[in-house]
This record gives C-alpha cells, structure tokens and sequence, in this order.
C-alpha cells in the first residue's frame, strides 16, 4: 500500500489541488498519470482540515511511489507551505 500523505499543520483548510496547480481532485489526477495505481481510500491525520491522506494500491509499489514523488516535485507551486510524504506501509494507518 503507497500512503501519499499531504499537510500544511496550522494553515486552516488545505488545498491540494491548488498548491499542486490542478483542477481535478489529487488522486484523480495521480491516478490519470501513473500507470497501475488505483485508490483504496482517503483519510485525514486528526480529523483536521489542514492535512490529506491517500492510500492506493499497485502492482509495483516501489516504482509507482517513485512516479508520484516526481509528479509532485514537477507541479508543486514555487513557494509552497504544503509538505508531503510518501510511504509504502501494510496498513491504512495514518501514522508511520
């Protein structure tokens, strides 16, 4: 499971797509872009609007994890507060 964790801690309401400049939902987009990875579900450390969480699924986890770091160094916004991890775990748990 690739955990794709998005945050800006303290910023109020965060907004994924226009920090990475998209006009489509962010999973949506990742998913159009990398071959092989479909969403499994989507959740928020702390029940808070500052912070988004994805988990999908791929055949080759490790290189689709790769393909998503680079798709979101390429369309990140200069000057952008939002922060990103990405993981590759076993669970659906929002920490790790």
């Amino acid at each position: 499971m690739i955990k794709v964790h998005f945050f800006d801690y303290g910023c109020g309401v965060l907004d994924v797509e226009g920090e990475l400049g998209i006009t489509e939902e962010a999973c949506e987009f990742l998913i159009k872009n990398i071959a092989g990875l479909s969403l499994d579900c989507t959740d928020c450390a702390y029940d808070t609007e500052d912070n988004d969480i994805y988990w999908f699924s791929a055949d080759n986890e490790a290189e689709c994890a790769n393909k998503i770091e680079a798709l979101i160094k390429k369309h990140i916004r200069d000057g952008s507060n939002m922060k990103y991890k990405i993981s590759i775990t076993s669970d659906h748990s929002w920490y790790d």
